[in-house]
């Protein structure tokens, strides 16, 4: 396996003076095998959290190298891609604690992304070494710096995150929600059929639950969560304008209580 160079495009308020910003990194969808991070909605939605005074950083990240058989592989391609959403916090989080290029805050980076992007800041926000793994995704975890992992060689740096915002994203298995996970705040269609609102099988061959159980359990373990549901909705990231600005708008004061 080669090196491969990731991107960001990183967002501010215009005219911004402030040193002291809270932190967006963003993923775009595209089923973990396509996608850009220029992708019209993912681009929106950090321009849409720069007018609210965040500082989004929309990243690149690794797709699928082959199609998962198995829900280990599934996990584990997922996984990978994390990792370079982790190495994108590092990233900030350090500049914030040193030369803060950027007028960032350490105390306060969240992540989320679309469909594909809101799985991997579903994991981010929710996967730790004492969940129940499987012995191949333990495995793998123990190999690559824990959930950590090691897509940066700044690993000394924090990679936790204080929210995720998961846009028709999901979890492999939503066991992994417990009390130490990070606020989730979702938008989701009811009966998504590619990212299951409910956990279930879906069209990318392995199963998901989505918002819906994502915030449910959640909030059965005293975690902050909140979830836009599009009811009867039967498309996958089929928001029009007027949602997508309804929950930018729930999303961003549901995370401006996050902030310390």
């Amino acid at each position: 396996m080669g090196t491969q160079t990731l991107r960001m495009d990183i967002y501010t308020p215009v005219g911004d003076t402030e040193t002291d910003r809270p932190v967006f990194v963003l993923a775009f969808g595209g089923g973990f095998t396509e996608g850009s991070r220029r992708d019209p909605l993912v681009v929106s939605v950090a321009q849409s959290l720069a007018r609210r005074g965040y500082v989004t950083a929309s990243i690149d990240y690794r797709f699928f190298e082959t199609t998962p058989v198995t829900e280990d592989d599934a996990d584990i391609a997922i996984i990978e891609a994390m990792y370079d959403m982790r190495a994108a916090v590092r990233f900030l989080r350090q500049d914030a604690e040193g030369a803060d290029v950027y007028g960032t805050r350490d105390d306060a980076v969240f992540v989320g992304g679309i469909s594909s992007g809101g799985i991997m800041a579903s994991f981010a926000g929710a996967l730790d070494m004492g969940d129940g793994l499987s012995t191949n995704v333990r495995n793998f975890l123990t190999a690559h710096n824990g959930t950590a992992g090691d897509s940066s060689t700044n690993t000394g740096i924090s990679s936790d995150v204080q929210g995720v915002f998961s846009i028709s994203g999901g979890l492999t298995d939503f066991l992994w929600i417990d009390a130490d996970t990070a606020p989730i705040y979702a938008a989701h269609e009811e009966y998504d059929p590619t990212v299951p609102c409910r956990y279930a099988m879906g069209d990318a061959g392995f199963s998901l639950a989505g918002g819906c159980d994502m915030v449910q359990i959640a909030q059965s373990y005293g975690v902050d969560a909140e979830l836009y549901l599009v009811p009867g909705a039967n498309t996958h990231v089929g928001y029009n304008n007027a949602q997508v600005e309804e929950f930018i708008d729930g999303a961003a004061a549901f995370f401006a209580a996050q902030i310390p």
